[in-house]
Order: C-alpha cells, then sequence, then structure tokens
C-alpha cells in the first residue's frame, strides 16, 4: 500500500473520550483507500468506503455506528 494523502483529525462528539481520532487514508491495489483510524498513537480500526457506498470495518471491533460515523466524518473532510 502505499500513502495517498496526509493525516488528518475528526472528532467523534460523546465518543471515543471525545479525542481527536488521526485518520491516514492508504491507497491499496484495487484503487479503494484504506483509512487507519489511531487514537493517541495506537491503530484503533481500519476502514473503507466500498463501491456500494457502505462503510465496511477491515479490522478493529466498532459497532456499525461508530463505523458509518467515522465514514461520514472521511468524506465530509475529503469532500
Amino acid at each position: 500500500m502505499e500513502k495517498s494523502e496526509d493525516t488528518f483529525e475528526i472528532r467523534l462528539a460523546g465518543r471515543l473520550m471525545d479525542k481527536p481520532v488521526l485518520i491516514r487514508p492508504e491507497q491499496t491495489t484495487d484503487g479503494i483507500p484504506v483509512y487507519h483510524c489511531l487514537l493517541e498513537g495506537r491503530s484503533i480500526s481500519q476502514l473503507r468506503q466500498e463501491p456500494s457506498g457502505e462503510w465496511t470495518q477491515i479490522w478493529g471491533d466498532f459497532p456499525p455506528e461508530i463505523i458509518r460515523q467515522l465514514g461520514e466524518s472521511i468524506m465530509q473532510h475529503m469532500g
């Protein structure tokens, strides 16, 4: 995987102890970026947006609602 863009921070109000989550996008060989989510320097999840638009978690243990909120926040930043 190659780094595709610089890292950025997002916050989920009332979630994840209201600390910033660092997002590090990486481009994959299939052209769909993987978003590495880090909290206080520790990897907590990896997400990607499927061609259908649905956000899926590749690694981690977040419930679907948190995955959706993280995905929406990523899209707002990227958009």
